[in-house]
């Protein structure tokens, strides 16, 4: 990564940030970045029961993002492919969703 900061760059990058800035990055490109994690995982997308019976092999890609000049830090979940939807949560809505999924992962240790 080139570490001269472009001249719109007036904060510090957030620790998880991997993103290059560069100078001529258009104002709607001008966000901080992590390096995404990629969970494979099988989906659906129907809402009838059993989902087993339409249920897909997807690529979730996970990252955190944050708009440069604020402050709210996003998670974002999507599929690879781009014709299912994408979950975009602030950190503490994520952090909810986490333990509600221990919580319900929990359900099936007993």
């Amino acid at each position: 990564m080139d570490h001269r900061r472009p001249t719109w760059l007036l904060e510090p990058c957030p620790a998880w940030c991997t993103r290059e800035h560069v100078e001529d990055d258009h104002p709607e490109d001008r966000y901080h970045s992590s390096e995404a994690s990629v969970v494979p995982a099988i989906a659906t997308d129907e809402d009838r029961l059993p989902p087993s019976a339409s249920a897909d092999a997807v690529e979730l890609i996970v990252g955190m993002t944050r708009p440069v000049g604020e402050l709210i830090e996003w998670v974002t979940i999507e599929p690879s492919l781009s014709r299912q939807p994408r979950l975009t949560l602030t950190r503490e809505s994520a952090q909810r969703l986490l333990d509600a999924l221990a919580e319900q992962l929990a359900l099936t240790a007993r």
